[in-house]
């Protein structure tokens, strides 16, 4: 009894190891995810630049598949919550009321 009882803890273990493992995000997929925004902010954002301003990132956070943004074309601020996959591709982009 006490050999299959250890049998199943090792299982156990090795099934928690695998499945925290999964989940762990690769940090560079934040970093994509950071440049590919900072590089595109004028086309992902709903809301076109005024007054001839061009839009720019002043602040940007992203851990776990989800970040946010700020940017402001010199004239309105806009904060943004954004999702992305492991690739650092941009999968929503939605910016507060």
């Amino acid at each position: 009894m006490k050999k299959y009882l250890g049998f199943l803890f090792v299982i156990a273990v090795l099934i928690f190891a695998f499945l925290t493992w999964n989940q762990t995000e690769n940090p560079e997929a934040a970093n994509l995810a950071q440049k590919h925004i900072t590089t595109n902010i004028s086309a992902l954002s709903p809301i076109k630049e005024q007054l001839g301003g061009t839009f720019f990132v002043t602040t940007i956070q992203a851990a776990d598949g989800a970040g946010v943004v700020k940017y402001e074309d010199g004239h309105n601020a806009y904060t943004a919550d954004f999702t992305y996959e492991a690739d650092g591709s941009i999968t929503s982009f939605t910016i507060r009321e």
